[in-house]
């Protein structure tokens, strides 16, 4: 089959074809108020054609060699309680496939202990702050001038909720957020980027290049699939016509443990593929997959391996923005987009 005649074996289905159908099959019934589904600021209706022009993709291609086109960086979560413990996890992560590490702090600790033998050229390292945000900040930018890493570390960012007019300039982006997950992914972006830019948008503009976020993925795929899409959307409408235009916003992906008894004892497994595959095509850049138990070997290895097969065996990596073109995708995204910049615009002052 020619190149000329391979895309026109099928006709196309206008919407008026497919509303008449639909309209026989439920028995003369309205087929968009019975299907249609509305849940919050979001309705996903039951039939999509391309109504408009299409958005440019949001993602464009990487270059990293091995990872491709579209790159993400596996970075299992490690709890630091004991430094040394933590470390020894690490370098047992990145020994089995992993590109970096988060590590969540809650207790203080050494730097210099905590990352003894990592280097930090050829892993993502990335830190949650849960408490004591500040002296974590400042602690790590002291170890980082200490290194003489400079611009040599690799994509990463430090998670602490810092107000950016405490955040220093530097290498490393030290003005990470974590966005809380609510009920609609609307809210949760509206309500995180009013938190973060907390009615001053010059100085969010001065920091672009430290701000990344921190977001949890749930289970409702597509609508999590598109949160992301919707978030990086929103950054761009922020920055728009400004000198930070260029610069993307850093994305980390978290799949949380996912606990149901009657689907014990792997059933996270499921939930983490979904997760990870919904955050990848999304556009993240950091994705850390958490097991069932932290404690048992062969959950974490399952966990951290979740991002090395869609990756290695499924060829996530090949296609830098594989959903761009959809038109469910890109209705879904503009929607979310559209309404979370509703509700930051009515924050911002006038």
């Amino acid at each position: 089959m020619g190149e000329s005649t391979k895309f026109n074996v099928f006709k196309s289905t206008p919407m008026s074809e497919w509303e008449a159908a639909a309209r026989g099959e439920l028995k003369g019934a309205n087929p968009w108020e019975k299907l249609t589904q509305s849940e919050g600021d979001i309705s996903i209706l039951p039939f999509y054609d391309r109504n408009e022009e299409l958005p440019k993709p949001l993602l464009s291609p990487t270059k990293h060699g091995f990872l491709g086109p579209r790159t993400w960086y596996n970075c299992p979560l490690i709890p630091v309680s004991d430094p040394v413990e933590a470390n020894r996890r690490a370098h047992e992560c990145l020994l089995q496939g992993a590109d970096g590490i988060v590590f969540e702090l809650s207790v203080p600790i050494e730097f210099e202990i905590l990352l003894k033998g990592i280097d930090q050229r050829f892993c993502s390292l990335n830190f949650l702050a849960v408490q004591r945000a500040a002296d974590f900040a400042a602690a790590l930018q002291a170890f980082s001038i200490k290194t003489q890493l400079g611009q040599e570390w690799l994509p990463g960012a430090f998670f602490g909720n810092l107000p950016l007019s405490s955040v220093s300039k530097s290498s490393f982006r030290l003005g990470g957020h974590q966005f809380v997950q609510l009920h609609s992914p609307t809210e949760e972006i509206a309500t995180g980027f009013i938190s973060l830019i907390s009615g001053r948008i010059p100085l969010l503009l001065e920091h672009a290049t430290q701000i990344a976020v921190s977001v949890s993925i749930g289970n409702d795929f597509f609508v999590e699939l598109a949160k992301l899409r919707a978030l990086r959307l929103t950054w761009m409408k922020i920055v728009a016509n400004s000198s930070s235009a260029d610069i993307p916003l850093f994305i980390h992906a978290r799949s949380e443990p996912w606990l149901i008894p009657s689907y014990s004892p792997h059933g996270n497994m499921l939930k983490g593929t979904s997760a990870a595959m919904a955050a990848i095509l999304g556009g993240c850049d950091v994705l850390s997959v958490e097991p069932e138990q932290d404690d048992q070997g062969m959950m974490s290895r399952a966990a951290r391996n979740v991002s090395n097969l869609l990756r290695e065996e499924s060829y996530f990596s090949k296609v830098a923005d594989p959903v761009a073109g959809s038109y469910f995708l890109e209705e879904l995204t503009r929607q979310i987009a559209d309404e979370a910049w509703k509700k930051i615009k009515q924050q911002l002052p006038s």
